[in-house]
């Protein structure tokens, strides 16, 4: 197991985290969270040995993974190039400034769950991802800005991150199809950043990483629905629950003061209609779930392997944990007592809905913890396995970092 094995009950009980250099969840919230920077030393010593530079770029040159390469000095300044890659490109890529990305590492690397329970502050749906990229001396995708919160997580090696202002549509920018690049950026925090350390940066912030030396680093991503986006989920729930034949009526209207007028009472009496229509919570709740609960990846269907009961048993006894689907995005309506899995409503035994919320807590599950659960959940965990929704995963015991 990675890191700390009481991370999700640490944030939830909004004891001091170490990772937060000593803060509670609610005071990073309350005082960091998309209002201004964080750094940590040493906040993750675990990731210095996680991963191999090597291991990422095989990664890169499957056809699964989502990879791109970003070359300063390319065919043209700021070259992006898509994968997947042939294995003799970082070759060929010698004596240039340049930086593989690779998107959801977490999907296929299970420990990176582990890391992920640490941010259990925010909850689940508004985690994207794990992106981890390998840097050569001097490599960087350029000074830029996201719309989105980015916990910068520095594993083997170093890298220089400056920091700058905060941006927006209106913020000078290079001519670039595909990258946000700032056309300068005032520094305002300039530090080195070694195996272990944490930089929280909040969305629209400038920032610039250069590498110092060839280094990996893993960006935790968290997702920035478009609100225009949840608005047309929301209407679409309200017109299937309403229907389109209401009309519009107006008992007790005031005299008009003109006849082609529309005046600001017919407005307020249609606003306070419609919004009628949208204040109710539940509602909101079952337009959501289905879009926030949608896998990353569109075309994504998880592979299991056949499990029995006696298969979970056995496995449990040999202190196997369980580790829920990376690449699966899991939601739980407890007002309704609904769980959504990949946009789909998943149908749960009465038997095993009672244990549902503590199978939703935390990504993993020991082996221990486990084994006390009712025959019955056990089951229903067994055809989840076979079903591809549960990785088992070494325990805590063992010294393997765990495959799927």
């Amino acid at each position: 197991m990675l890191l700390n094995p009481t991370a999700v009950a640490d944030c939830l009980a909004d004891a001091p985290l170490p990772w937060l250099g000593g803060l509670r969840a609610s005071e990073f919230l309350r005082d960091y969270w998309q209002k201004k920077p964080l750094l940590v030393r040493n906040a993750f010593p675990d990731l210095a040995t996680l991963l191999e530079p090597d291991e990422l770029l095989e990664l890169a040159e499957t056809e699964e993974a989502e990879s791109r390469v970003i070359v300063e000095d390319g065919a043209e300044p700021w070259e992006v190039r898509q994968g997947p890659f042939h294995s003799t490109v970082w070759r060929k890529l010698k004596g240039k400034k340049w930086t593989a990305l690779v998107q959801a590492v977490d999907h296929y690397l299970p420990p990176l769950a582990d890391l992920l329970d640490h941010f259990a502050f925010v909850p689940e749906w508004r985690i994207d991802d794990v992106m981890v990229s390998y840097a050569v001396p001097g490599g960087s995708v350029g000074a830029h800005f996201d719309q989105y919160d980015v916990f910068l997580l520095q594993g083997p090696g170093q890298r220089r991150w400056q920091l700058g202002e905060q941006c927006n549509d209106q913020t000078p920018r290079l001519e670039h199809a595909q990258l946000r690049l700032i056309a300068d950026m005032p520094v305002s925090f300039d530090e080195i950043l070694g195996p272990g350390d944490l930089l929280y940066v909040p969305p629209g912030l400038g920032h610039h990483g250069v590498a110092q030396s060839e280094c990996l680093t893993y960006s935790v991503g968290f997702r920035a629905p478009s609100l225009g986006h949840i608005l047309e989920q929301v209407v679409d729930a309200v017109l299937l629950d309403r229907g389109t034949e209401h009309l519009y009526g107006d008992a007790g209207r005031a005299l008009p003061t003109h006849p082609a007028e529309l005046g600001l009472s017919d407005v307020t009496m249609l606003a306070t209609t419609l919004q009628s229509w949208l204040q109710q919570p539940l509602l909101f709740q079952t337009a959501l779930a289905p879009f926030l609960s949608e896998a990353k990846y569109d075309d994504y269907e998880p592979e299991g392997e056949p499990c029995t009961l006696a298969d979970l048993r056995a496995a449990l006894n040999d202190g196997i944990d369980l580790l829920r689907d990376p690449a699966s995005r899991w939601l739980w309506e407890s007002q309704t007592q609904t769980f959504w899995r990949n946009g789909e409503v998943v149908t749960v035994p009465d038997a095993v809905k009672p244990h549902l919320p503590a199978l939703l807590t935390g990504r993993r599950h020991s082996a221990a913890t486990l084994a006390a659960l009712p025959e019955a959940v056990l089951s229903w965990l067994a055809d989840d396995i076979s079903a591809g929704f549960w990785l088992p995963v070494d325990g805590a015991n063992s010294n393997e970092n765990g495959s799927s």
